[in-house]
């Protein structure tokens, strides 16, 4: 293994150059204007088709995991370049992906390209790079997947983009931050995951067909009663549910849910706050959805909900594993 950390760019606002703004072309473009990010011992993997992080797509995941995969005993950690919209997406599902995980996997961007006076991104880098390095640094290692923006180290999976424009763009409302960046990287070691024992290994197969729902006043339960119904290719439904995980207790409401349940088609119930959880039972209606069989997702966030729920189905589980495998905090990414 090299002492070296391995970049990858997948894309995103970090790694634009030129006038107009383009995809940089390979590491020279982006480190030229930078000269400091020479001195890091780095090398560099660039995707062939460099993507907004908007058309991140199932394909793209798993790309992302092999080129991992391919170079993990190489390097001390790596580096992914992201663009922020889908971030926190990407990261929470290499989380469940990426298997007894011993070296950072650190996800990092920008909200300004890094040729502006002013941007985050060379900051966010070399704080990445610093993570990624770690023994290189003197720095613990970080064995998960992590973001690391403005002076924040989060656990991927805890993480979401919660502002467009601040330079604080991430935020893990339910679980602290790993690490204090200031003048030095402090590692917060009981807030990190225990260094794995077993071999590294990545899991391929994940099945995307997840619709999500969010709830507001109004809502026809035939609607979403009849999209489901009609579209057998979807596989597990996500309700964004209100408050500490209520929905409506109509007949219509409930017998909706009973019928969609009855086609062996798993129900996970998220909070739309951004901080707390879903208790059930606790009101009469999360008391009605226990009895349905409706899954508990925690305090879980939507990106994490989401890709867990991908990375079950891709695995073959029946309803009924399913629904006992997401009790079960596989990467943190919930309490459990």
């Amino acid at each position: 293994m090299e002492n070296k950390v391995l970049i990858i760019n997948t894309g995103g606002t970090i790694g634009m150059v030129g006038k107009p703004l383009r995809p940089a072309t390979n590491w020279l473009e982006i480190a030229k204007e930078h000269p400091v990010l020479e001195k890091f011992p780095t090398d560099y993997y660039q995707f062939e088709h460099l993507i907004d992080s908007s058309d991140a797509t199932p394909e793209f995941w798993i790309k992302l995991v092999e080129v991992i995969e391919e170079n993990y005993d190489k390097y001390l950690g790596f580096v992914i370049l992201h663009g922020t919209d889908t971030m926190a997406y990407t990261g929470s599902l290499l989380s469940f992906l990426l298997k007894n995980l011993a070296k950072p996997v650190v996800l990092t961007g920008a909200q300004t390209p890094m040729i502006f006076p002013r941007s985050d991104g060379l900051q966010n880098l070399i704080n990445s790079i610093y993570i990624a390095g770690n023994k290189l640094y003197d720095i613990p290692v970080v064995p998960e997947v992590c973001i690391c923006f403005r002076d924040c180290l989060l656990r991927a999976n805890r993480s979401k983009k919660t502002d467009s424009n601040n330079y604080y763009g991430f935020s893990s409302p339910n679980y602290n931050p790993l690490a204090e960046i200031g003048a030095d990287i402090k590692i917060i070691k009981d807030r990190i995951l225990p260094i794995p024992t077993e071999k590294f290994y990545v899991e391929k197969i994940i099945n995307p067909n997840v619709l999500l729902i969010e709830l507001f006043p109004g809502l026809n339960p035939n609607y979403i009663r009849d999209f489901v119904i009609n579209n057998p290719e979807i596989k597990a439904l996500i309700l964004k549910t209100y408050g500490s995980g209520n929905t409506p207790t109509s007949v219509e409401f409930i017998d909706m849910l009973k019928e969609i349940s009855n086609k062996n088609i798993p129900i996970l119930d998220i909070t739309q706050c951004v901080s707390g959880s879903v208790k059930m039972p606790l009101y009469e209606s999360t008391d009605k959805l226990v009895k349905l069989g409706i899954i508990n997702g925690s305090d879980i966030t939507s990106e994490a909900g989401i890709t867990k729920m991908m990375y079950l189905l891709g695995k073959g589980y029946d309803i009924e594993r399913i629904r006992k495998e997401f009790s079960v905090s596989i990467s943190g990414e919930q309490f459990a």
